[in-house]
């Protein structure tokens, strides 16, 4: 099934080749590398429950970013 790029982003979030603007600022990023697995996406609401292990590690690693 193909879908358009705004709906993948509607539904996913980004994904490579996406530009995003960083809050009110002038700055922008692109999406250079997109570690999902394409039909293996991870959706939440509407009874779409999310459980360990699925889009999240419950590990911790120093070479990760903590969430803040």
């Amino acid at each position: 099934m193909k879908i358009s790029r705004d709906a993948y982003a509607n539904m996913y979030g980004p994904t490579v080749g996406d530009r995003l603007r960083l809050g009110d600022t002038e700055l922008w990023i692109e999406i250079e590398k997109d570690h999902t697995h394409y039909g293996e996406e991870v959706v939440f609401g509407g009874g779409k429950v999310i459980r360990d292990g699925m889009g999240q590690s419950q590990l911790c690693s120093d070479s990760v970013m903590d969430t803040v």
